[in-house]
């Protein structure tokens, strides 16, 4: 038997079955980079100037529609289609509920306190909020923040929900979790370095945890959470 209780044949025939979701991931990453930003990245050379790269921005409402689209509804069709796994194997259901509302607990104040470091940097606050007219009026930011959490549950689904758990049996945890943070560090790739060198760490730790609970919502709303409370406190100072 493989170290994670599946048998070698099993593995083996999971092995191309793996390969095919990474590349779904990697073509709706592509899409995502490139049409479904709600900002532009572009080059600059002294002699050529400035030079978009990306597609027109989207209105943040459309941009966190493609995030949905791109980032959680077509993945989770190409791995159900693909591995054949339920929804709750994908790491889409409540898994270890109790111990997932200990480790939610645990998290509220570090998450905020995340966001508050974060919003201190000066590359995050030329990226944040997406949306540059938000004001930290209640009805407009708590507008903001529902589809904020629309963003971030879709790029949670798509790393530590298929790529997690739809490549564990072909993979093994550790290497899954190894994957999908690497995926995930790469696809922050025009962010703040501060952002992008977080992402390994928390997507390593997000994804042991996601593992441990059978589910990726618990901590999918500690990552809301920081983010929001960073907006929050971009857009207060």
């Amino acid at each position: 038997m493989a170290p994670d209780g599946v048998s070698p044949a099993s593995n083996a025939r999971a092995a191309p079955r793996a390969e095919a979701l990474i590349a779904v991931a990697t073509l709706v990453l592509v899409a995502f980079h490139y049409y479904g930003r709600a900002d532009a990245l572009g080059v600059y050379s002294p002699q050529r100037g400035w030079f978009v790269l990306t597609g027109a921005p989207l209105a943040p409402p459309v941009h966190f529609a493609a995030s949905a689209l791109l980032l959680a509804v077509l993945p989770v069709l190409a791995a159900r289609w693909l591995t054949g796994l339920s929804l709750s194997e994908l790491g889409l259901g409540l898994g270890r509920w109790r111990a997932g509302l200990a480790w939610l607990a645990i998290g509220i104040p570090v998450a905020l306190a995340a966001g508050w470091v974060a919003a201190l940097s000066q590359g995050m606050r030329a990226i944040y909020p997406l949306d540059p007219t938000l004001t930290p009026a209640p009805l407009p930011f708590a507008r903001y923040a529902v589809l904020h959490l629309l963003s971030v549950g879709s790029w949670e689904v798509l790393f530590r929900g298929v790529l997690l758990f739809g490549l564990v049996r072909a993979l093994g945890p550790a290497t899954s979790n190894l994957t999908q943070t690497a995926l995930s560090v790469v696809a922050h790739f025009g962010r703040a370095i501060s952002e992008t060198l977080s992402a390994g760490p928390a997507g390593l730790v997000f994804g042991a945890l996601d593992l441990r609970l059978g589910s990726m919502w618990y901590l999918t709303l500690l990552h809301w959470l920081a983010g929001v409370s960073m907006h929050w406190f971009i857009v207060k100072a």
